[in-house]
C-alpha cells in the first residue's frame, strides 16, 4: 500500500492542512495586530525622546540667551571702559560650559576713531579662554547674519550654522541680542557662539533604534546640526521620487513649526517632530526594519518551531489513525474475498467498545446474511430459470397459434404480425377461409403476461371453431361472449374485431366489440377509418346482443386492423404514436405494395417514432388486400 493514497496518510495530510490553516491565520492576526501595536509604540517611543531632547535644547538655548540677556545692563553701564567689555565677553564665555564664544559688536564710529570695535572671547584648542577685536577690513562682521539681521530687525536672533573664520574657527551658530541707547537707537549687538559639535553629539546620541537618526532644523530650512550638517530641506526639482517629496513635505511641516509623526516611503521609516521655542525644529526618523527586528526574529523562532511541531503533528496523527484505521483495511480484504465469493472470509479481531466493534458487527451480520442470500438465490433462480424457460415455450406455444403461413394469390393478399410486449401477451389476431369467404379477427385481452395468453388462446379456438361452422358474425360474437363469460372470476374481457368478406360480391359484415376502428385503404388512394356501431367487449356481460354492419368493398383496396399498442406507443418524452400518424401512413401506402411490405413498412415507422424506448404494450397487425382482377 502506497503511503501517499493511504486513508491514514489522507486523513493526516487533512489535518495537517487545517491545523496549518488555523496555524498560519492566526500568526497572520497575531502579526498584524502585533506590528500595529509595535508600531504605535515605537512612534510613542521616539516621541517621548523627542520631546526629552527638545526639553534639554530647550533649557541649554534658554540658558545661553538668559546668559547673554542678563549682560545687557553690564555693559551699558561700562561703555566708557572698553577693556571692561573684553571682561564682560570673557566672563559670558567662562559662565556656560555651552558658549565658545562672545563679542560685543559695536556700530561704525560708536567709538570716535574706531571704525570696527567688536571685543571677542573663546575658547581655543586647550580650553583657554583668549580675547581678541573680530573687526577689520578682512572680517567685515557689519555683513555678517549674526550682526546684519538684528541690527535691521531689533529683535533677537538665532543665526543659520556658519564656519566662523577669522573668529572661534568652528561650525557655530549665534545668539544675537541687539543694544539700544534710551532712543532706541542699536549702538550695539551682543553675542553667544554655540558649537555645532556639541549640539551634533548631543542629537547624535538620540538613536530610539540602530539605524535612527536626529537633526536639528533652522527657520531658513538649514541643518544646524545633523549627519548632512550642509544640506538644506528644500525640494530638490530634479528628483521627483516619492521619497524625496515625502522629506520635503517633512521640512516644510518642521519649518512651519509644526509636530507630529509622518511616515516615509511605504512604511519604510517613520519621523516625530517638534519645534523648539526658538524657531528650530527637531526630528527623529527610524527605518520600521529596526522597529520590527525583534519581533521577525521571534516570528522566524516561531515559524520555525511550529514547521517541526507540524511534523511531528503529522508523524503522530499518521501511526495514530494508522493504528485505529488498521482494522478498516482488514474489512476492506474481507470485503473483497466476500465479493470474490467467500462469505466465510475472516474478520479482524476488535476489542474496543467503539464504531469499530458496531462495524464489525456489522461486517458479521452481512457475511452470515449473504450466505442465507446466496442460498436463496441459487434457488430462487434455478425456479426463474425453470419460469423463464417455460414463459419462452409458451411465447412459442403462443406464437404458434396465431397463422404465420400467409396467403397470397391472384383474389386477394394476407399478412399480419404480433410482438407481444412481455414473453407472453394478450393481442391476437386469426382468419380462415372457408367457400369464398374470408372469416377474420383481431382482439386485445384485458392485461398481459400468462392470463391474458390464457383468454387470448380460448378466444381464437372459439372463433376459429365457430367460423369453420358459417354462422354470421353478430352470433359468432355473442357465443364468444358467452364462453368467455362462463366462469370467468377474474373478470377479464376481450375488445376485438370481427368480420367476414364475400370473395365474390365484395360485402363485408362486419362488428366492432369496444375494438379500435380499422382502417379502408381505397383504391384511389384515400384512406378513412371504418367507424362502427358501438358494442360492449366480448366476456363482460352474458346473454347480450351485438349489432353487425355491412359495407361494400370495391377491388384494390386493402383493410388494415391493429390493436391499441400502435396507436399508444410512446416515445421517450411519452408522446404517443396516435391515430392521425396511422392515417397518415395508411394515404401514403404504395399501390403496389404487398401486404407483407405494409405490415414491414407500418412496425419500422413505429419503431422510428418510439427509437430506443420500451415497448410498453403488445402490437398486433393485421392487413387485407382484395387485388383487382
Amino acid at each position: 500500500m502506497r503511503i501517499s493514497k493511504s486513508f491514514s496518510a489522507r486523513l493526516s495530510a487533512t489535518i495537517l492542512l487545517v491545523t496549518s490553516i488555523l496555524f498560519i491565520t492566526a500568526i497572520m492576526v497575531v502579526s498584524y495586530y502585533s506590528h500595529k501595536l509595535i508600531a504605535e509604540e515605537a512612534i510613542k517611543s521616539a516621541s517621548n525622546v523627542l520631546y526629552t531632547t527638545t526639553i534639554d535644547i530647550n533649557k541649554t538655548l534658554d540658558r545661553v540667551e538668559s546668559t547673554v540677556n542678563n549682560m545687557q545692563w553690564i555693559v551699558e553701564e561700562h561703555l566708557d571702559d572698553t577693556t571692561y567689555l573684553y571682561h564682560i565677553t570673557t566672563e559670558i564665555v567662562a559662565s556656560n560650559e555651552e558658549i565658545v564664544g562672545s563679542t560685543i559688536a559695536f556700530i561704525p564710529e560708536f567709538f570716535k576713531g574706531k571704525h570696527y570695535f567688536s571685543p571677542y572671547s573663546c575658547n581655543d584648542e586647550n580650553d583657554s579662554i583668549i580675547v581678541k577685536q573680530l573687526g577689520n577690513d578682512k572680517y567685515n562682521y557689519f555683513e555678517m547674519e549674526w550682526f546684519d539681521v538684528p541690527f535691521k530687525t531689533k529683535e533677537p536672533h538665532w543665526s543659520n550654522p556658519y564656519f566662523d573664520e577669522g573668529g572661534g574657527q568652528v561650525m557655530m551658530t549665534t545668539y544675537s541680542l541687539p543694544l539700544t541707547d534710551k532712543q532706541g537707537n542699536i549702538f550695539a549687538i551682543l553675542t553667544a557662539d554655540i558649537s555645532l559639535e556639541w549640539l551634533t553629539q548631543k542629537i547624535s546620541s538620540l538613536h530610539p533604534y540602530e539605524n535612527s537618526f536626529t537633526f536639528l532644523l533652522c527657520k531658513d530650512g538649514y541643518y544646524i546640526t545633523g549627519d548632512q550638517p550642509n544640506k538644506t530641506m528644500k525640494y530638490d526639482a530634479e528628483t521627483q521620487n516619492k521619497t524625496h517629496n515625502e522629506y520635503e513635505q517633512l521640512g516644510k511641516r518642521m519649518i512651519a513649526g509644526d509636530s507630529g509623526t509622518l511616515q516615509i516611503g511605504d512604511y519604510n521609516a517613520f519621523a516625530v517632530y517638534g519645534p523648539l521655542y526658538n524657531g528650530w525644529s527637531t526630528a527623529i526618523i527610524s527605518p520600521y526594519k529596526d522597529v520590527f527586528a525583534r519581533l521577525m526574529r521571534m516570528n522566524l523562532i516561531i515559524i520555525v518551531v511550529s514547521s517541526i511541531g507540524l511534523f511531528l503533528l503529522f508523524f503522530a496523527c499518521f501511526r495514530t489513525i494508522r493504528k485505529l484505521t488498521q482494522p478498516i483495511t482488514e474489512f476492506t480484504v474481507a470485503a473483497l474475498n466476500m465479493a470474490k465469493g467467500n462469505f466465510q472470509a475472516r474478520l479482524p479481531q476488535i476489542h474496543s467498545q467503539d464504531e469499530m466493534l458496531q462495524l464489525y458487527n456489522s461486517f458479521d451480520y452481512m457475511q452470515k446474511s449473504l450466505t442465507h442470500y446466496v442460498q436463496e438465490l441459487r434457488s430462487t433462480t434455478k425456479e426463474n430459470e425453470r419460469m423463464e424457460s417455460e414463459l419462452n415455450i409458451a411465447r412459442q406455444i403462443q406464437l404458434s397459434m396465431v397463422p404465420t403461413n400467409f396467403p397470397n394469390n391472384e383474389k386477394y393478399d394476407i399478412h399480419a404480425t404480433l410482438q407481444p410486449a412481455r414473453e407472453v401477451g394478450g393481442d391476437f389476431y386469426d382468419f380462415l377461409v372457408v367457400n369464398d369467404v374470408i372469416f377474420f379477427v383481431i382482439g386485445d385481452v384485458s392485461g398481459k403476461g400468462v392470463p391474458a395468453a390464457l383468454v387470448m388462446s380460448i378466444t381464437r379456438a372459439a372463433f376459429r371453431f365457430l367460423g369453420g361452422l358459417g354462422l354470421s358474425i353478430d352470433k359468432m360474437i355473442e357465443k364468444i361472449n358467452g364462453t368467455l363469460c362462463t366462469r370467468n372470476e377474474t373478470n377479464m374481457f376481450v375488445t376485438l374485431f370481427a368480420g367476414k368478406i364475400d370473395l365474390k360480391t365484395g360485402l363485408l359484415s362486419y362488428c366492432n366489440a369496444g375494438h379500435n376502428p380499422l382502417i379502408i385503404c381505397h383504391a384511389d388512394g384515400n384512406a378513412e377509418y371504418l367507424h362502427a356501431k358501438p358494442n360492449i367487449a366480448v366476456g363482460v356481460f352474458d346473454g347480450i346482443p351485438f349489432n353487425p354492419e355491412q359495407i361494400q368493398l370495391e377491388k384494390g383496396c386493402r383493410l388494415i386492423l391493429y390493436t391499441d399498442g400502435v396507436t399508444e406507443a410512446e416515445d421517450r418524452d411519452k408522446k404517443q404514436y396516435g391515430e392521425q400518424r396511422l392515417l397518415d401512413f395508411a394515404q401514403n401506402i404504395e399501390k403496389n405494395e404487398s401486404a407483407e411490405e405494409l405490415v414491414s413498412n407500418l412496425m419500422t415507422d413505429v419503431k422510428s417514432f418510439t427509437k430506443d424506448a420500451e415497448q410498453n404494450d403488445d402490437i398486433t397487425v393485421l392487413t387485407i388486400t382484395l387485388k383487382q382482377e
